[in-house]
């Protein structure tokens, strides 16, 4: 009898393995095959369904054995000498075991594989390969703006451990969009920095979280499957899709209310006036409302053609064009926020289209000039630049600069990235086959629509929409009475008087700011126990007291502190009709 073994030869696992393996006598010859040098047997096993990135095959006489089958033929034909054979043997001899623990060794061995740079043996798809890297360009941008908005406009120069990183591997990301392992560091850095970064009111932060733990939890799923990597892209998606659809949603719904729809206090009058000039010279009633009503007819008439096949293509042109034109505002540093909606439109683009933008010659001669010196200068100087004027906080030239970093790749994608007659034709829902990956989406739902359920109203996707719904007084046309069932956010504190703490004793300064009793115990705890405050709750004013007394008292309704980083409360403003924030 002889036994054929095909293995991986770039793997050093798979090489080691077979190099050792002491099969009995009685098994006959061995032949080792390594299926790098052997196309024609990938193909062969191809054909019968065997994916070779999935581990060895075993063929004998009459019998073909793979993965997890396949070492368990060979620990029971081996003399089991030798420590490696004697492990195999030991695992692997038992065909239940070995069914559940080869996944990990076989993500063990992807992992390294994947560390040493070793490609799959199976080939990817042009399209999905050039849709990958549209999709990773664009996140290395984000990862870029997400590091300067934060040291330069949230955190106050406070430069976090994971900064540079994303800095300098977003920069290298937007240089080599096809390295799968920058691409995967950048995720894995953008998880910790949003842990440590937590918790801050951004909700271009929470939607970036959101979309980061789709990726990893996708990646880990297929990392101990064993599929390729157009898999994992083709799974992670549709989930990234249904983010951006959920942000539209409630992008229109938080703005249902009077105070929006009010030009006096509208956040849509109040970004359009920090528009550049000509732009802001146009400052009168009609335009006022323009803005106001346009946000909704834009974003709703962007959703509905993401949402429609035939006019995808026009919706993810329409919603590039609409954030980009956000950016402009001076009302706050917008790019990042928009490159992140620009991220999420770009998982909207087919395959076949994003193969007619990398094969365009206008793609392709963006890609050289990136590439040259010249290109590679003009990004450090646009980064720069971007970070000395985000200091100066002059947030429309912020946006210049970024404009013109990214208008031509925009335009190449507005101008070649129409689908196929067939893909047009085709993607009507937006749902995950890897089932489990769609509740991502379910809960980033239910945390948009938490501050109707009295949860959170920080980072709940409430972008400038004047939404009011704390201590019992709702602006919302829809949603008119108290939130519920949960009653967070009618528990209401107004400090008067603080001592040992500055930032309360600021507050305290002001009549026009409250705080939920929640968030208000939250940071008492960040607080010296020796710290006092004064403040009135439900009517009932109390005197200054320690921060440990009050946390003694009513601190057993906190969560965690790993909780409280993402349950938490904006600031409360009691100003009536509410201003934009």
């Amino acid at each position: 009898m002889t036994v054929r073994i095909f293995y991986d030869g770039e793997c050093p696992f798979c090489t080691k393995y077979v190099t050792v393996l002491r099969l009995r006598d009685a098994v006959g010859a061995v032949e080792l095959v390594d299926l790098r040098g052997d196309p024609d047997a990938r193909a062969r096993f191809a054909e019968k369904g065997l994916d070779t990135d999935k581990g060895m095959i075993v063929e004998t006489p009459g019998k073909v054995l793979h993965g997890a089958d396949a070492m368990n033929a060979l620990s029971m034909m081996s003399t089991g000498s030798g420590v490696l054979n004697a492990a195999a043997a030991l695992i692997f001899r038992h065909r239940l075991l070995a069914l559940i623990l080869y996944p990990l060794l076989r993500a063990g061995r992807n992992v390294t594989l994947f560390i040493l740079g070793r490609e799959p043996m199976r080939s990817r798809d042009p399209g999905e390969a050039a849709l990958f890297e549209i999709f990773a360009r664009f996140l290395g941008v984000l990862a870029v703006l997400h590091a300067l908005i934060y040291v330069f406009r949230y955190s106050a120069l406070d430069v976090q451990l994971t900064t540079p990183v994303l800095l300098i591997c977003g920069l290298g990301l937007i240089l080599a969009p096809h390295s799968r392992r920058l691409f995967v560091a950048i995720v894995i850095v953008f998880a910790v920095d949003g842990v440590l970064q937590a918790p801050l009111n951004s909700n271009h932060t929470i939607l970036k979280n959101f979309l980061i733990l789709t990726i990893i939890l996708a990646g880990a799923w297929h990392m101990l499957r064993g599929s390729g990597w157009d898999r994992f892209f083709r799974d992670f998606r549709p989930v990234g899709q249904m983010l951006l659809l959920i942000m539209y949603t409630f992008g229109i719904f938080h703005k249902i209310n009077t105070d929006f729809l009010n030009p006096e206090t509208s956040c849509a009058v109040a970004l359009w006036r920090e528009m550049p000039p000509p732009l802001v010279w146009i400052d009168n009633a009609p335009m006022h409302y323009l803005a106001i009503y346009g946000t909704f007819i834009a974003e709703g008439a962007i959703m509905l053609m993401l949402i429609l096949p035939r006019w995808r293509h026009l919706g993810i042109c329409a919603g590039i064009g609409f954030h980009s034109m956000l950016a402009l505002s001076g009302y706050a540093m917008y790019p990042a926020f928009s490159t992140l909606s620009i991220v999420l439109h770009t998982l909207f683009i087919s395959p076949a289209g994003a193969l007619q933008i990398k094969k365009s010659s206008t793609w392709q001669y963006f890609e050289s000039r990136l590439k040259s010196p010249a290109g590679v200068f003009f990004l450090f100087v646009a980064v720069i630049m971007i970070a000395l004027l985000a200091l100066l906080r002059d947030y429309n030239m912020v946006a210049y600069v970024w404009l013109l970093m990214m208008a031509w790749p925009l335009t190449i994608i507005a101008l070649k990235g129409q689908p196929t007659p067939t893909e047009s034709a085709q993607g009507r829902f937006h749902w995950s086959p890897l089932i489990g990956l769609n509740a991502i989406a379910v809960l980033f739902f239910l945390n948009s629509v938490g501050p109707y359920m009295g949860l959170k109203t920080a980072q709940a996707m409430n972008m400038f929409a004047n939404l009011r719904l704390e201590g019992g007084v709702s602006n919302h046309l829809v949603f008119t009475g108290a939130p519920g069932p949960f009653n967070y956010l009618e528990d209401l504190v107004t400090v008067h008087d603080a001592a040992g703490s500055p930032g309360l004793e600021r507050v305290a300064q002001r009549e026009d700011v409250a705080f939920v009793y929640y968030h208000f115990l939250s940071i008492l705890a960040s607080q010296e126990p020796d710290a006092k405050v004064a403040y009135v709750r439900g009517g009932v004013e109390y005197p200054l007291t320690s921060a440990s007394s009050i946390l003694a008292r009513d601190g057993d309704i906190l969560h965690s502190e790993w909780v409280r980083k993402f349950f938490h409360f904006r600031t409360v403003n009691l100003a009536l009709p509410l201003p934009c924030e």
